[in-house]
């Protein structure tokens, strides 16, 4: 399969991408699917591109629009911040792209944002199928060989096709490294978006880990030391071989260390929660502003199941039980749910995508459904049992209810550690309890007399749930602003080339 030295992606994948970008006709698909140069991928780019310009007169347009290329890697609940950050730079006038998973398809197009395929649906549900997704160091490994290193050519080829000089911004999640470096290479302005603190590295406010619990009470050389192995042993190996094949065919010189300090825009990096969930310390990078919880439900967030209204209406406030947007492998924490609720007398709600696999567990006091929105749905539970997605986290603080987390992996330990300092979550410390030890802690949770005072004095701090998004909007056009500004007033500022020159030895 021949591979452009210039687009860098193969053949297949450059008439994926522009199918999927024009939506196209029959006649016209038929002449895209023999696109199997670089050039003809570019210019078919560039037409959606143009198009898109005819397109900026509508009312309420503001006089000189951004190209908005927004690049997402990880589940659903990765993804769906970027798509409500879409839908308000759409509002504000801006043009508006999407490079991620075709499994976000729905979500994406739903919000009125056209979406490039940086890796298929098919793969993507392969790759979070497994197990070891959910592992600490396994899951890292797997995540990057299976999702993050394939997405970084197309990842590359789309913002190079549809970018536009001077008047282009790309907003990357926190694994979006080919988003990186294509604005590395090509000199557009970058935004780094991190949904939760944990994408900080610090020595002073170091976050939790979920397989070395703790962490960030070791001292600051032990922490350093280990960065460094889990760098040197874990990262590079799995992510920083490929991540360094694709800068090396674009003339870039390489790198190590690629989640300590590079995967941080040197330009902005905004933080998706408030300064009252994880207030910026002083060895976090410099260029990082705090603008809120996004608290994003989708396109069906107003869709709630008629059987599930009629359950909430039967009786007491039920405990809600999800296991995560990725999770595939839950059985057992829903056996464990509903034992709980069996043995506590409590009313129950299963939130999982795999609905027919544990409906044969429920009892008619514990029902199962494959989604509701959280804005609808918390407000009416008792509590909440998860495994520390920012997300679902952000939602239980809002509707103002107590939280019991079992961390996993990822961002999960840190952010149960901060609802658990906050006094509105328990947090259990084993992977799989059972449902005895849930009910335990569910009760000694819900029995405390301070609860109630500190779910209401968080849940006050959530007022406009539009404010974060709106000014994680104008942050990014504010990066632009000066990008240009500086360009203009004859001011070099900082190089393309010195701008990205860190963690290189």
């Amino acid at each position: 399969m021949r591979v452009s030295r210039h687009a860098l992606v193969d053949a297949d994948s450059q008439r994926l991408i522009a199918a999927r970008l024009f939506h196209s006709s029959p006649a016209s698909a038929a002449l895209i699917v023999t696109c199997d140069d670089a050039s003809g991928y570019r210019g078919y780019c560039r037409r959606y591109m143009a198009d898109r310009r005819n397109d900026a007169s509508k009312p309420g347009d503001i006089s000189m629009p951004l190209q908005m290329i927004l690049v997402a890697v990880g589940t659903s609940g990765d993804v769906l911040p970027f798509v409500a950050i879409g839908i308000v730079a759409k509002a504000r006038g801006h043009r508006v792209a999407m490079v991620a998973s075709g499994a976000h398809r729905a979500s994406i197009e739903a919000g009125g944002i056209e979406l490039i395929e940086s890796i298929d649906a098919e793969a993507d549900a392969i790759a979070l199928g497994h197990p070891n997704f959910w592992r600490p160091t396994r899951g890292l490994r797997r995540i990057s060989e299976r999702i993050i290193v394939p997405s970084l050519r197309p990842q590359v080829a789309a913002i190079e096709s549809l970018h536009e000089k001077g008047n282009t911004v790309v907003v990357g999640s926190t694994l979006a490294l080919g988003a990186r470096i294509a604005c590395e290479k090509f000199g557009v302005p970058f935004v780094s978006v991190h949904l939760a603190p944990a994408a900080f590295r610090s020595l002073e406010a170091t976050p939790h880990v979920a397989n070395i619990r703790h962490f960030p009470h070791l001292p600051r050389s032990i922490k350093r030391l280990l960065y460094w192995y889990f760098d040197r042993f874990i990262v590079d190996p799995a992510l920083g071989r490929g991540l360094n094949h694709v800068r090396v065919e674009l003339g870039l010189p390489p790198i190590v260390r690629p989640l300590h300090q590079w995967l941080h825009s040197p330009a902005r990096v905004i933080g998706l929660f408030p300064p009252w969930f994880a207030s910026p310390a002083s060895d976090w990078p410099k260029q990082v502003k705090l603008t809120g919880f996004p608290l994003y439900d989708g396109p069906r967030a107003r869709s709630v199941p008629p059987d599930l209204l009629r359950f909430l209406a039967e009786g007491e406030p039920p405990v809600v039980f999800t296991a995560g947007t990725g999770m595939r492998h839950a059985g057992s924490f829903f056996r464990a749910a509903v034992d709980a609720c069996i043995r506590l007398g409590l009313r129950g709600v299963l939130i999982s995508s795999s609905v027919g696999e544990i409906a044969v567990h429920t009892r008619p006091t514990v029902r199962a459904f494959d989604y509701a929105p959280f804005n609808m749905l918390l407000p009416h539970a008792r509590a909440i049992v998860h495994h520390g997605g920012i997300g679902t986290s952000a939602q239980a603080m809002r509707a103002g209810i107590a939280q019991v987390v079992i961390p996993l992996a990822y961002d999960q330990a840190d952010n149960a550690a901060r609802l658990e300092r906050l006094g509105v979550a328990a947090v259990v410390h084993v992977r799989e309890p059972s449902g005895t030890r849930l009910a335990q802690v569910l009760q000694k949770l819900l029995g405390r007399p301070d609860l109630h005072e500190k779910l209401v004095t968080v849940a006050r701090r959530f007022h406009d749930d539009n404010k974060a998004l709106v000014e994680t909007c104008r942050l990014i056009e504010q990066t632009v602003r000066v990008r240009n500004d500086s360009r203009a007033s004859g001011e070099s500022g900082v190089s393309a080339s010195k701008e990205f020159d860190v963690d290189r030895n």
